[in-house]
């Protein structure tokens, strides 16, 4: 469509001059979309080169396989046919210049390497033309010349052409629009040596349509110069009488302007709108900063009821932002800011116990405060324990004992017992011990509900036991039933569920008595019976000197099952005995655990309330217990929680 919309025509002459052969090589094809013109001259001190005539040929092809005009379409072109001559099989070195032009029949570009020449006219004027890729060309652009380029010694001194080695790199031109009646002619060495540049303008001025008139004029001019030694020359002209033009063009062009507006429209009314969101969101950042920081203004003047509006104005501004960290801070702050607020009209009212339970609850939230709200809080806390009576402290006592919050309401009992042992009131002393005999028989209770749950676990699961060994010694299977047996008794706390697991395990026994009498076991048998009983006791003897007396316990009453299948009665009678022994240390262990476990915790409470003699001693004790018992890791805990109570001591004293 586009060549046969166009009108080029080319013409072409090339003589051996005074060479023998000729060493130069034009060839073109002109395709629908595209067209290539590729004028190559070998660079031979010899009589014959091939090196034009493949190095063209092979550009050819590849423009035959691939059309296209791009940079690097046409630098892999000359890449490939540089190594086509570095790799050909020729005894001769081959080496040559060259130039390749292509076109759409709209616009140009050319690939050169070398010193074949292109020179480019429009309506009969020079417009363009390329460069030699050589060293008297560098020399003359950068003034350190006079001599021209045709007669200068180092014009035949190239960095760049076909055949080179290293740092092989043709030049590729910028893309060029074409016009009607452009001419471009293509020449080699043995042209340009003899004829200059002035007298090839002075023939296309005044050119006709017909290229080949002018290239015979110009090969006129060539030969009456009558040159000695004339080298292979070859002249090329190019006319483009007509160039193709895109009927669809206007249509394009209009419908890509609308697109163009459309979208620009687009991305302004996007612009402004992401303007307008940046702003609102910058102002509400900046209202959000604004109104967090005059909240801690606010809480550092001890204005509560204006900080709790602007904390509650900033929280709204979190939420809408999704400030997840501020968030949570301002939560912190406005839990604690209503919790103050509402204490201070209690205690404005004389409302003391009330007051005490707001301000209780400010003091959970003061992390994030200021200093100096904590220490409000905490003068406001001192100013009513001075108010509040023995009565007042039980109250609130009462109250969060009814909250189930058994901690908090000994806390006060303990201040009421500290209020009584001030006033010496014997009235008083015996209301504030109630109330802790109260509060020491509750939690009693539920550490006996809590025993009696684990207690009614250990009884169902034993008799899950139980059920379970039934079932494997009525299906014949001893090893289970027995092992099931073992769980059970070591679940048992009382005799009457040890003499079921006893009995239990008899069963097993005799029915293991009946199979090996059965099977008339051999001597090796019972010799690895009686290994496997030893083995058993040696695990039970291990785990009572770990003190892991449960384990004991169960290792001796199966090694006891074992000697009874064995008719070793005496040492069922010893396993038995040491089955006792562990059980009553189990029991014994457990007993000190438990009794060490309530030291501790009173040693912590008392510490929780600052009452440090009393915690020092009971972490002590409980430190004593607790290596009487073997717990080595619980032992350094008391002794680590009695170094922080001697610091913290230090420093109230400090304070004091």
């Amino acid at each position: 469509m586009r060549k046969s919309n166009s009108i080029f025509k080319t013409a072409f002459v090339s003589e051996s001059g005074a060479e023998l052969t000729n060493n130069d090589y034009f060839a073109y094809v002109e395709h629908d979309d595209f067209a290539c013109y590729v004028l190559a001259s070998g660079i031979t001190d010899f009589e014959n080169s091939t090196a034009a005539k493949e190095a063209v040929e092979h550009l050819i092809l590849s423009f035959e396989e691939k059309q296209s005009m791009s940079s690097s379409t046409l630098r892999q072109y000359m890449k490939e046919a540089n190594e086509r001559l570095l790799n050909s099989a020729s005894v001769h070195k081959l080496e040559a210049s060259i130039i390749m032009l292509v076109t759409d029949y709209e616009k140009f570009r050319y690939v050169s390497a070398g010193n074949v020449r292109l020179r480019m006219y429009r309506q009969g004027r020079f417009l363009m033309s390329s460069k030699d890729m050589s060293l008297a060309e560098d020399l003359i652009e950068k003034g350190k010349t006079d001599t021209p380029l045709d007669k200068h010694e180092e014009r035949h001194n190239l960095y760049a052409y076909l055949g080179k080695k290293d740092f092989f790199r043709p030049y590729v031109s910028d893309v060029r629009k074409l016009d009607d009646s452009d001419i471009i002619t293509l020449y080699t060495q043995g042209f340009w040596e003899h004829v200059d540049s002035q007298e090839i303008d002075e023939i296309y001025t005044d050119a006709s349509d017909n290229p080949q008139e002018s290239v015979d004029m110009l090969e006129e001019v060539l030969l009456s110069r009558q040159p000695k030694n004339l080298k292979s020359y070859t002249v090329v002209a190019i006319f483009v009488n007509k160039i193709f033009r895109d009927p669809e063009r206007e249509h394009k062009r209009q419908f890509y302007k609308k697109v163009a507006i459309i979208t620009l429209i687009v991305i302004i009314v996007l612009s402004i709108i992401g303007y307008i969101i940046y702003r609102w969101h910058s102002r509400k950042v900046e209202n959000l900063e604004t109104a967090y920081q005059q909240t801690f203004e606010y809480l550092s003047k001890d204005s509560y009821k204006q900080a709790q509006e602007s904390c509650s104005e900033a929280l709204k501004l979190a939420d809408d932002l999704r400030d997840s960290e501020k968030e949570d801070d301002l939560k912190n702050i406005q839990t604690m800011l209503e919790a103050v607020i509402e204490g201070e009209d209690y205690f404005n009212n004389e409302n003391y116990n009330s007051a005490y339970d707001a301000y209780k609850r400010a003091s959970i939230q003061l992390s994030t405060a200021p200093k100096n709200v904590g220490e409000f809080v905490r003068n406001r806390l001192d100013s009513i324990e001075y108010h509040l009576s023995v009565e007042g402290f039980i109250t609130l006592g009462d109250n969060f004992l009814r909250n189930d919050d058994l901690e908090q309401a000994e806390g006060m009992y303990m201040k009421a017992r500290e209020k009584a042992d001030i006033s010496r009131s014997t009235s008083d002393l015996r209301k504030a011990d109630a109330a802790l005999e109260k509060l020491y028989d509750l939690k009693a209770k539920k550490k006996e509900e809590a025993d009696k749950k684990i207690a009614d676990k250990k009884q169902v699961a034993m008799s899950d036991a139980l059920k379970k060994g039934d079932e494997l010694l009525a299906k014949g299977d001893l090893e289970g039933a027995q092992e099931a047996y073992l769980k059970a008794r070591s679940l048992s706390d009382n005799p009457a569920d040890r003499q079921s697991t006893t009995t239990a395990l008899e069963r097993v026994s005799d029915e293991k008595t009946k199979k090996d009498l059965k099977e008339k076991v051999s001597a090796e048998a019972l010799d690895k019976a009686q290994k496997e009983a030893e083995a058993i006791v040696k695990q039970g003897d291990e785990a009572f000197d770990a003190q892991d007396y449960l384990s004991a316990q169960m290792y001796y009453t199966r090694a006891a099952t074992a000697y009874n299948n064995l008719r070793d009665l005496e040492k069922v009678k010893i396993l038995e005995n040491k089955s006792d022994v562990a059980n009553a240390k189990y029991l014994e262990s457990r007993g000190k655990k438990i009794q060490a476990e309530d030291t501790e915790m009173m040693a912590r409470e008392y510490y929780a309330d600052k009452n440090f003699e009393q915690a020092k001693k009971s972490a002590q004790q409980a430190k004593t217990l607790y290596l009487e018992n073997g717990d080595k890791n619980k032992a350094d805990e008391m002794d680590a929680l009695l170094q922080q109570i001697a610091v913290d001591e230090t420093i109230a004293e400090a304070l004091n």
